[in-house]
């Protein structure tokens, strides 16, 4: 991810399905496809440097009025708190991974979500620290304060807001890294702790002297649902180092006074040894086995759950995330408020500029054009990447580059249909389109509004453009519609998608 040049050619079909009369519906066999009143022309022209090209999606988050001191924040916790769990977490994975083959079915999936953002946050530091993005903000910041202190009503107003939001995020601070620290080394990479947690409203309505047998079976069958889509990609023994090594990694960067309860018993019946803890925990919890917690569904109790190690681990972990996150929320909305009070006056101190909104996953268009771009000293990318290096990219022993004979042979004989360009397969190209994550999948459309490919990512030296976009380095990577065409068509021989397309020569 967050490469280019890219040869990975993302695109997924769905059809939708509605009810005999065109309006949204649960599953039934009578239900017929959607017919919209619209649909999107696709484009066979291909796309060339300079051309127009427009992106519609719904983007999620961007930062870009954060002040220094929030940067500051992603810089030193957010992003090296995740860089530093997940690095631990994704090398007891991988090593797992490449030592047995059903472990590296089981776990790819997870270790290409983890890494995903692992990779991102690495990359945003790395272009926070050479774009010099905190000393640019600190240079407005200093313009900010020279126009407000030139104006008495200002000063009243304006006076004490970057201070204030500099006092509030470093209060925030502490909390945010303990609860970061709780959601990224007890939950999220602890699977069986996050699992256990799913138990909680099951121990609830088994207390409770008020609860009817349809609300207790409904829970059971919900949870019998989710342990069978848990245990057929979990691996205890995988999960049993991961959970070493975090309880430990949390211990040690966390101060006593915020560890869950669970720690409390580790240091008095297992004299801090988390090593003989853990063991205990996964030979004794009815979580770390299927036919065990399946046994207790049948015949469910609050004596034997409440009791039970690995919901001890679980129900203490989320008391501790609720305290952090009940803390960490009311300081955001604070900074919220003076955020949105610093905002006001920067447009008031440049009221010719301007301003845009920040992502906040609501429908948005992006205009741009396609170019190629210089990301250091003497280097050059093209703005496109072809079948050819797809096939110089493939490794029959890396299982993420396997090559399909049909493929090669389709590449050997030139038999790329009307999608190829003189005898050449085109696959990605980039944009300097302003997109960021939520966009995958967006169309990208030329002049004419006709499809030209899909976004779906962006460029190693631009992931610090969720902060600040910079045009010379950011950029769009798109698989081309052709491409998607060719895939469908010459590869799948989906010809009965094809007629249903209308395409533009």
């Amino acid at each position: 991810n967050w490469e280019w040049p890219r040869h990975s050619g993302d695109f997924s079909i769905f059809r939708i399905y509605t009810a005999p009369n065109g309006m949204p519906a649960e599953y039934s066999a009578e239900n017929i496809p959607l017919k919209p009143k619209y649909f999107l022309p696709v484009s066979l022209k291909g796309i060339t440097k300079g051309d127009f090209t427009m992106i519609l999606g719904y983007p999620g988050t961007t930062d870009r009025y954060l002040t220094s001191d929030g940067i500051k924040e992603i810089l030193d916790v957010t992003n090296s708190n995740r860089i530093k769990i997940r690095t631990i977490r994704q090398d007891i994975l991988m090593a797992d991974m490449k030592a047995d083959p059903v472990i590296k079915i089981q776990y790819a999936s997870k270790y290409a979500i983890s890494s995903n953002y692992w990779k991102y946050s690495i990359g945003q530091n790395i272009g926070i620290k050479k774009l010099q993005i905190i000393e640019k903000k600190q240079k407005e910041e200093a313009e900010f304060q020279n126009w407000v202190r030139a104006d008495t009503g200002r000063l009243s107003l304006f006076g004490n807001v970057l201070g204030d939001i500099r006092e509030t995020i470093n209060e925030k601070k502490p909390i945010e890294h303990d609860l970061q620290y709780v959601e990224e080394a007890l939950f999220e990479a602890c699977e069986i702790i996050n699992f256990a947690s799913e138990f909680n409203y099951l121990n609830l309505l088994l207390q409770r002297t008020d609860t009817s047998k349809k609300d207790l079976n409904d829970e059971i069958i919900s949870l019998k649902k989710l342990a069978d889509t848990f245990y057929k990609d979990y691996n205890a023994q995988t999960d049993r180092k991961v959970v070493k090594a975090m309880l430990k990694l949390y211990r040690d960067n966390t101060p006593s006074e915020q560890h869950p309860q669970f720690f409390q018993l580790i240091d008095e019946k297992f004299k801090g040894n988390i090593d003989k803890f853990v063991d205990k925990m996964f030979d004794k919890s009815i979580f770390c086995q299927k036919e065990k917690l399946l046994a207790f569904l049948q015949k469910p109790s609050s004596k034997v759950i409440s009791n039970d190690i690995g919901f001890k681990v679980a129900k203490s972990t989320l008391m501790s995330f609720y305290d952090d996150y009940y803390q960490y929320d009311k300081m955001e909305d604070r900074i919220d408020e003076l955020q949105s009070l610093y905002i006001k006056g920067i447009m008031e101190m440049k009221p010719d500029k301007k301003y845009y909104p920040d992502a906040n996953f609501t429908i948005r268009m992006s205009y741009g054009t396609v170019e190629d771009y210089s990301p250091r000293d003497a280097v050059k990318y093209n703005y496109f990447t072809t079948l050819k290096g797809v096939l110089e990219k493939g490794d029959s022993a890396n299982f993420e580059f396997l090559l399909p004979e049909k493929l090669k042979h389709l590449y050997d004989t030139n038999d790329f249909g009307p999608y190829g360009e003189k005898n050449v397969m085109p696959v990605c190209f980039i944009t300097n389109n302003d997109i960021t994550g939520g966009n995958s999948g967006s169309p990208v459309l030329n002049t004419n509004g006709e499809l030209v490919g899909l976004a779906f990512d962006g460029n190693w030296e631009a992931m610090s453009s969720d902060i600040a976009y910079e045009p010379e380095l950011q950029r769009c990577i798109c698989v081309d519609i052709r491409y998607v065409l060719f895939v469908i068509d010459k590869f799948a021989g989906a010809h009965n998608i094809i007629n249903e397309l209308k395409i533009i020569n």
